[in-house]
């Protein structure tokens, strides 16, 4: 009975090892959802500590504080929406996530573009490594001023 156990735990981890995209689709939502209630903590929980997050004015941000404190930057009217469904690459470990988002900015404004997340596996869920922004329209130049320093 013991070799019938181990057979079982093989099955398992190898089960183990195929990305869900459910759960990448999952992780775009919980990233707007976060977003939208102001909640940095768990923003900023849904990236790996040293994620890069490159904003939609082309700014790039480095770590989870950063990160959660661009979210209490953010402007409360910064209300985003997914549009459509996200498109998901993954392997056992590593995945893409990309979505396209519709928005209004402070002055309401319409605002929308698309983020591409760069995923990698943590035990049984998802973090983000990088995150990239590219904001359609000229609203990204528009705003931010010079882009290079």
């Amino acid at each position: 009975s013991h070799h019938r156990g181990n057979n079982a735990m093989a099955q398992h981890s190898r089960i183990e090892a195929d990305a869900d995209p459910a759960d990448l689709s999952n992780l775009a939502r919980l990233l707007v959802e976060s977003w939208n209630r102001g909640d940095a903590r768990a923003f900023a929980c849904l990236f790996t500590p040293a994620a890069e997050y490159v904003t939609g004015a082309g700014e790039r941000i480095r770590g989870r504080k950063a990160i959660s404190a661009l979210l209490d930057k953010a402007a409360p009217a910064a209300h985003v929406s997914v549009v459509g469904q996200p498109v998901v690459r993954c392997d056992a470990s590593s995945a893409e996530v990309t979505f396209m988002w519709s928005g209004a900015d402070a002055g309401g404004g319409p605002r929308r573009g698309s983020i591409t997340c760069a995923c990698i596996r943590q035990g049984s869920g998802w973090l983000i490594e990088a995150l990239h922004n590219n904001e359609a329209g000229d609203v990204a130049e528009s705003r931010g001023g010079p882009t290079r320093s």
